[in-house]
């Protein structure tokens, strides 16, 4: 069962099963079958901020909504 990155639990690794065809996402590294750590979601309708391998990323509301991850075992 997948859920979308803005709605899961921050603090925990997931594995992208789902992206958006927006080009960028891939170039950063997120694509189906990476690892990825959600470190926060900011209120409001805020980015999400995400951990990959070595680097933080912060993506916005409207995409993350549309990134599909499950978790990591």
């Amino acid at each position: 069962m997948s859920e979308n990155l803005y709605d899961v639990e921050k603090g925990k690794e997931y594995i992208v099963t789902e992206t958006p065809d927006v080009k960028l996402l891939s170039s950063i590294g997120i694509f189906k079958g990476v690892k990825i750590k959600k470190e926060n979601t900011y209120r409001f309708g805020g980015p999400v901020s995400v951990s990959l391998s070595t680097r933080k990323i912060a993506i916005g509301k409207d995409i993350a909504e549309k990134i599909r991850v499950k978790g990591a075992l």
